[in-house]
């Protein structure tokens, strides 16, 4: 590969990068319509049903890498479907913990279901060796970026 070729893929490789994890999240969206969920509701559920409960809604925000005040509304919703519920933080009273309900938990399931089918459609004829490369270069551009955010502010470039 030259070197204009290689710096034409590293300009266009975020943009299509979150292209990609765009397009994987609305093939959820699909999977997961007849269940009245969306990108918005599912990946609370998702996280929730991943992280040991009970989930402070501050380690929520972080996974789910939003804004603390959407998250907040997305919970309301959540609580108002009877998918999740909020209760005090005995160690910290300004925290709140969520935790799934039962139709919560069944519903994490189907969401999980969805994102599994997902990803077995998509790496479909994705050889293990490919599969452990592309998640060798997410791990180094992670690592980049942790580096690059622990750096102090002038040394940037």
């Amino acid at each position: 590969m030259s070197d204009l070729e290689r710096n034409e893929k590293e300009l266009s490789f975020g943009r299509r990068l979150a292209r990609l994890g765009a397009a994987w999240r609305r093939q959820v969206d699909r999977d997961l319509h007849e269940y009245g969920l969306t990108e918005a509701t599912w990946r609370p559920v998702l996280y929730l049903g991943l992280l040991p409960p009970p989930v402070r809604q501050t380690d929520l925000v972080r996974a789910l890498e939003i804004e603390a005040p959407s998250v907040a509304r997305l919970l309301d919703v959540l609580e108002r479907r009877d998918l999740v519920f909020r209760s005090p933080d005995s160690e910290d009273k300004r925290s709140k913990l969520v935790s799934l309900t039962e139709k919560g938990e069944r519903t994490a399931r189907q969401v999980r279901h969805a994102v599994e089918a997902v990803s077995n459609r998509l790496l479909q004829g994705i050889s293990t060796p490919e599969l452990q490369a592309c998640y060798s270069v997410f791990e180094r551009i992670e690592a980049n970026l942790c580096q690059r955010a622990s750096a102090p502010a002038g040394e940037q470039a």
